[in-house]
């Protein structure tokens, strides 16, 4: 097809084109933000709506609740949650002697190798603090004692006495160590 329409007349028509394209899209935006605004207010309304009928249910069920059966058994609950907070607590420190005796006697002792008394004392470090004193027949003995303490790697800080290394025979010994605790 031939255009025979003056190039003024044509500019002039692609002007009005593009003007009423822009005013088309232009009226499509603002619908679109009236749709969108509109949609919007919907869900704020509805959300409104949801809140005040939460609130609702929140002082029904407060009102309920505030009764004074209800505040003396929410009492007691809380001293009870509060001193089974104190055992828990409690039971997390607390070191089993068994086990530090076991650990004692798990240490290969000579045949000539007795004990007298062992005493036990938890300390601060979560550490047992124990001192045996006891009696050996020779000196041999004890030295065999002392390593097999010493390649204990539960056992630190041994210490045994000069006195308990003076007599060769007939010794009465005397040991301070302390064993590690262990998890649970």
């Amino acid at each position: 097809m031939i255009n025979l329409l003056p190039p003024e007349e044509k500019e002039h028509l692609f002007l009005e084109r593009n003007k009423k394209l822009v005013v088309i899209l232009g009226w499509i935006l603002i619908i679109s933000l009236i749709c969108l605004t509109l949609i919007l207010f919907s869900v704020k309304l509805y959300i409104l709506g949801q809140v005040n009928h939460q609130k609702g249910i929140l002082n029904v069920t407060e009102t309920k609740y505030k009764t004074s059966d209800f505040l003396f058994y929410n009492d007691i609950v809380k001293k009870y949650n509060a001193d089974l907070i104190k055992a828990n607590t409690f039971y997390e420190k607390e070191i089993y002697f068994s086990d530090a005796i076991k650990t004692i006697l798990d240490i290969q002792r000579p045949n000539g190798l007795f004990f007298n008394d062992i005493s036990m004392k938890n300390s601060e470090d979560n550490k047992i603090k124990t001192t045996i004193s006891g009696i050996s027949d020779t000196r041999d003995n004890l030295l065999i004692f002392k390593n097999n303490i010493e390649s204990n790697n539960k056992i630190e800080n041994i210490y045994f006495p000069p006195n308990s290394w003076i007599k060769t025979k007939n010794i009465n010994f005397y040991v301070t160590f302390e064993i590690l605790h262990g998890e649970k």
